[in-house]
């Protein structure tokens, strides 16, 4: 009987191979249910907003998404393990204008999401999966790099928990539970916390201790602010102590405001380090 399920969207073998193998590897550490959706994304074109009611109703693009999709879901059939009877693999076509209500819709009976980092130059589909899963789907989400070297360790040495004391912080820590359970150590990790903060004088001791009450071995790192961005302070520590994931609440500041001013989720999310296991 799987305990949970995991849901991994993939629109691109070439980019989301990687990603559906760590699912299936995480599935398989976890015991849990694993859907694989095929998404083949039906483009808006140009003509169609000219034309009006009209172009729309043609859908030129239809056929081509339908013919994308029937590929993706043969590559994912061979991708996915014929022996486990818990993974199953699902296609869709959606419109692009509609790709942030699909997601949410493939993601509501989720406990997890698996999806691929988006990469600088490409469409903003990637990202927009992402923040739908977050956002309007509420569904954590685990986001891997697209370099297949920092694949997803299921049972992993060291994780990095980088804390702010803020709800999507605390979202993150309760939604990896299941990974931090599996790992050899978790370091709580905070950035020139402010010296308002709730817990100035005990930085990190009760999100310390709430892991340890769930058996976790923790240690507590304060890290002074030596660079610009936190985001890169963050990347520096985890390459230099070896973490095999980065678990972080997402969009601590509104969207907007990390897409004007950029902000450390969309700064990790362009260039994550390790996987990111991310909730808000």
């Amino acid at each position: 009987m799987p305990r949970g399920t995991l849901a991994v969207i993939a629109t691109d073998t070439s980019s989301d191979r990687e990603t559906v193998a760590a699912a299936v590897r995480i599935a398989e550490a976890e015991d849990a249910h694993l859907d694989i959706h095929g998404l083949g994304i039906e483009m808006v074109l140009p003509e169609a907003y000219v034309s009006g009611a009209a172009g729309v109703l043609a859908r030129p693009d239809l056929a081509a998404a339908e013919k994308r999709v029937e590929d993706l879901e043969a590559e994912l059939q061979m991708l996915a393990p014929t022996t486990r009877a818990e993974v199953q693999v699902h296609r869709h076509v959606v419109l692009q204008d509609a790709l942030a209500s699909k997601v949410v819709e493939l993601l509501r009976f989720a406990d997890r999401a698996v999806l691929t980092a988006p990469s600088p130059g490409e469409p903003l589909d990637q990202l927009q999966l992402v923040e739908s899963a977050l956002f309007a789907g509420r569904c954590p989400a685990v986001v891997l790099p697209t370099d297949p070297l920092p694949a997803a360790a299921p049972r992993p040495e060291r994780v990095v928990l980088a804390w702010d004391d803020s709800d999507p912080a605390l979202a993150a820590a309760r939604a990896a539970l299941p990974l931090m359970r599996r790992a050899g150590g978790v370091e709580v990790v905070l950035v020139d916390p402010p010296a308002q903060a709730r817990d100035r004088s005990d930085p990190g001791g009760a999100i310390a201790q709430f892991l340890a009450r769930h058996g976790l071995r923790v240690e507590v790192t304060v890290l002074a602010r030596t660079r610009r961005r936190i985001s890169d302070v963050l990347r520096r520590h985890v390459l230099e102590t070896g973490a095999d994931a980065l678990v972080m609440g997402a969009w601590g500041h509104s969207r907007l405001r990390e897409a004007v001013f950029g902000g450390t989720t969309r700064d990790l999310l362009a260039d994550p380090p390790v996987p990111l296991w991310l909730a808000r």
